[in-house]
């Protein structure tokens, strides 16, 4: 037996909806699956790390936890802005390891049906289109999404990682 119909379509049971945490880098929405996040924070002093790619921020000590920070308007190559009373960290899971990411602004939360989604588009550089899951139509504007798997090369934060280990052995 099929789920009733409203007027705007089938019934909300038949729409698959996911969950991400918005957030702003210039003025484009970006948006990461909310069962990425570990939490939230303000932004915090960062320990610079040496030789690690330019876009990882540092380190900061979270409760105990050594955890790599990626300034995001770095990796996307956008032009640096100061760090304000919006900028935060998000602290996502990646590759089993928990990452900061830097960002100008934390939205909302947003819930998304899966019919909003499309592919990241053609024109989109090949290089580019791995860090993209796809791209959403949220409410009046278009909101980028992630893909956390592949938007940093993991032996970029290994080195910071073994930056850890060794201040942690010392």
């Amino acid at each position: 037996m099929s789920q009733p119909s409203t007027p705007e379509g089938p019934a909300q049971e038949d729409r698959k909806v996911f969950q991400y945490v918005g957030f702003r880098l210039e003025d484009t929405d970006y948006g990461v699956a909310i069962t990425r996040i570990r939490e939230i924070i303000l932004m915090r002093p960062v320990t610079r790390v040496p030789q690690v790619p330019d876009y990882i921020e540092g380190l900061i000590n979270l409760r105990g936890s050594v955890i790599p920070v990626v300034n995001l308007r770095r990796r996307f190559g956008l032009p640096p802005r100061e760090f304000d009373e919006e900028t935060r960290i998000i602290v996502a899971t990646m590759d089993d390891r928990l990452v900061g990411l830097v960002v100008d602004a934390v939205t909302q939360i947003m819930r998304v049906g899966a019919d909003l989604i499309q592919p990241t588009p053609l024109a989109v550089s090949s290089v580019d289109r791995r860090h993209i899951e796809g791209v959403a139509r949220w409410e009046d504007r278009l909101l980028v999404l992630l893909d956390l798997d592949h938007l940093i090369d993991p032996r970029a934060t290994d080195a910071a990682a073994a930056v850890e280990d060794r201040t942690v052995l010392s």
